[in-house]
């Protein structure tokens, strides 16, 4: 299963933190940062952060958490979680410098549950800007992007999900006699055990497999004839709009799912699709009317939901200013 960012670039930091950091692994390490620079941003994160926690070295408690994230056994999970405890620590003294390693913002909020009927249905919700993991009745574990709905219709034949709209990261649990179907628009996903991130944009479906294998059919009508199928490999990214044929191609799947850290990643992305994409995850919104501004390009890595840092950084690198606007949106305008 491809992980988050963050969660890759605290093993490199922890390597190094460890003197566990050989060199044919410091290679290794350097290969993974120039693949793309969303690596370089998030290993400079932890480092940053890491480096907070010197300035609160004295604290007891800091020295157990760091001590702990040192000696931690079993593995890049215990290590990360822990080290993301450091971090949180320093923040909560008041010791850190606005770096955030880990999921502490309002994005972590748990995701409304409403139950439907009986406990094998259920709605859950998370609203702009947050992002939740639940625990869905079989074992699988769904992640919820911003603003997203998800409905769980259990029976004893099927384990049935609908996205009613946004994104979620789905690893799911093996039930080799229960398939378990995530219904997005007019397609039907289905898994037997893989993880993979479902998108609903309008009407258009795309589906990103990072594990396993899933098959993707578009939902038949009544009395009409099956539905061509398509299998995924790993590593690939399926785009759907309704009733069109769907396209698949190989992707770099960590920058698809990069939400997971709480960032996104533009590369040489149009600026317009860039706003869209970020207006998503804030309800304070950018503005781009004219044509010519929403062509250009824009590569880099952002927190999500932070409007302002990114019209600022763009206003540094395009011919354009931001101009604040009465309903308190940001209009991005060309600059003379």
């Amino acid at each position: 299963m491809s992980r988050p960012l963050h969660e890759v670039a605290a093993d490199w930091v922890m390597a190094e933190e460890t003197g566990a950091l050989a060199p044919e692994r410091e290679a290794a390490r350097d290969a993974w940062l120039a693949e793309h620079p969303a690596h370089v941003a998030a290993y400079d994160a932890v480092r940053g952060a890491m480096g907070c926690v010197d300035e609160v070295a004295a604290d007891p408690r800091i020295l157990a958490l760091r001590a702990s994230a040192l000696s931690a056994k079993g593995g890049p999970g215990p290590v990360w979680r822990i080290a993301a405890g450091v971090v949180g620590a320093v923040m909560l003294l008041g010791g850190g410098t606005g770096v955030v390693v880990g999921d502490r913002s309002p994005s972590a909020a748990t995701a409304v549950l409403e139950r439907v009927k009986h406990p094998g249905e259920a709605v859950y919700r998370t609203a702009v800007g947050e992002r939740s993991t639940v625990t869905l009745p079989d074992g699988s574990v769904a992640t919820l992007n911003t603003d997203t709905v998800l409905r769980i219709a259990y029976d004893d034949s099927v384990r049935g999900v609908r996205l009613v709209r946004g994104q979620a990261l789905f690893e799911v649990a093996h039930a080799k006699a229960r398939p378990f179907e995530v219904y997005a628009g007019d397609r039907v996903i289905t898994a037997i055990g893989t993880t993979f991130d479902v998108r609903l944009d309008g009407g258009k479906v795309k589906v990103a497999l990072l594990e396993g294998k899933v098959r993707v059919r578009q939902r038949e009508k009544p009395a009409a004839a099956p539905t061509p199928q398509l299998v995924m490999a790993p590593g690939e990214l399926l785009e759907a709009r309704p009733a069109e044929p769907m396209k698949v191609r190989n992707e770099d799947l960590s920058l698809e799912t990069s939400w997971r850290s709480g960032v996104l990643v533009f590369d040489e992305t149009p600026l317009a699709e860039a706003v869209a994409e970020l207006n998503r995850y804030s309800g304070r919104h950018l503005v781009v009317d004219d044509p010519g501004l929403g062509a250009f390009h824009v590569s880099g890595v952002f927190k999500t939901g932070d409007v302002d840092r990114f019209a600022q950084t763009v206003a540094e690198i395009l011919p354009v200013k931001p101009r604040a606007r009465r309903d308190g949106s940001i209009e991005l305008t060309p600059r003379a």
